[in-house]
């Protein structure tokens, strides 16, 4: 079960990343890739520790 919840955390950190690829931090909010980062960290942390 832990396992299933890294990958949706690290899907849903993949398309929270996806859009902010095409801007740059300057032009975007840094609050939108700090939320998109930590959670994408979060889920591969996990499936790589596990």
């Amino acid at each position: 079960m832990d396992k299933l919840t890294y990958w949706i955390v690290t899907v849903i950190g993949v398309l929270l990343a996806l859009p902010l690829l095409s801007v740059t931090a300057l032009q975007g909010t840094i609050t939108d890739w700090l939320i998109a980062l930590g959670v994408l960290v979060i889920g591969v942390k996990g499936l790589l520790g596990k």
